[in-house]
């Protein structure tokens, strides 16, 4: 099982993962986190649990504090049990990273919109063999399989309900023997 978290943005938005993650995260072979962790400090009880992957986010404000992804990768690589999974924040540029500010703020609106977005972004610029994408940046999960290829996004753990219209989330990808995937999520009681 492969536990997915992304849009952690810690210690923007919140302060510190929740204990509820960890929960989530409990009993995966394998964590991957799609980006915009902020603190990279937050990965090292992650690869306590299990081996994880991490990429880069799309820049915010955190060179000024010193706090920020941006040593991580834009995007890699993982093959799993015959398959090939590409991770990627979604963003891969300062550029999109403004257009989707804006063009996410009315699709959000639309609830899945801004997925449509990044979909179709990921369709163009994915490696020709992934199989499976996983991504983050819209805050909104998602899971839709397009010409044999998932698009799967986990939500975000900094998820406010009201700014998204869906509260914090951690995604799970299970890898079946017969080479299916079977995606779902897990919703984060923070209180």
């Amino acid at each position: 099982m492969i536990g997915v978290v992304s849009d952690t943005h810690i210690p923007h938005r919140i302060s510190a993962m929740p204990s509820a993650v960890y929960d989530a995260l409990r009993g995966c072979d394998l964590i991957l986190h799609a980006g915009d962790l902020e603190d990279p400090a937050i990965l090292k009880p992650l690869r306590a649990m299990a081996p994880t992957y991490a990429v880069r986010g799309n820049l915010h404000w955190q060179y000024s504090t010193g706090t920020h992804d941006q040593e991580l990768p834009l995007a890699l690589t993982v093959a799993l049990c015959g398959r090939n999974l590409w991770l990627t924040h979604g963003h891969f540029s300062f550029a999109y990273s403004v257009v989707d500010k804006f063009s996410g703020y009315a699709a959000r609106r639309k609830r899945q919109g801004v997925n449509d977005m990044l979909v179709a972004r990921l369709r163009r610029m994915r490696p020709a063999a992934a199989d499976i994408v996983v991504f983050g940046h819209s805050h909104l999960s998602t899971a839709r399989t397009i010409d044999g290829v998932l698009y799967f996004n986990p939500g975000s753990v900094a998820s406010q309900e009201e700014r998204s219209g869906e509260g914090p989330r951690v995604g799970r990808l299970v890898l079946e023997p017969d080479g299916t995937v079977t995606p779902s999520w897990i919703d984060l009681a923070l209180g």
